[in-house]
């Protein structure tokens, strides 16, 4: 039961992604996979992932020393 709960969860949210649409034409209904969105989906994740660890290398040096400030100790 658990399973096909989660299952269903699954579908509906790549329907509201737009990853699976659902269609009706004359007497014959059709779930489509929507591929090209998937790839442009993932393939931009893909790149704000890569933005991301470029990011937190440029905030590292490769002595383990960061780029920031020291932090001031309080009085």
């Amino acid at each position: 039961m658990r399973v096909l709960i989660i299952l269903a969860a699954l579908v509906l949210l790549f329907a509201v992604a737009g990853w699976i649409t659902f269609s009706k034409d004359s007497g014959r209904s059709s779930i489509n996979l929507e591929t090209d969105e998937i790839r442009e989906d993932t393939g931009q994740i893909m790149h704000e992932g890569s933005e991301l660890l470029k990011n937190a290398e440029e905030e590292v040096s490769p002595d383990g020393a960061t780029n920031r400030p020291p932090a001031t100790e309080a009085p």
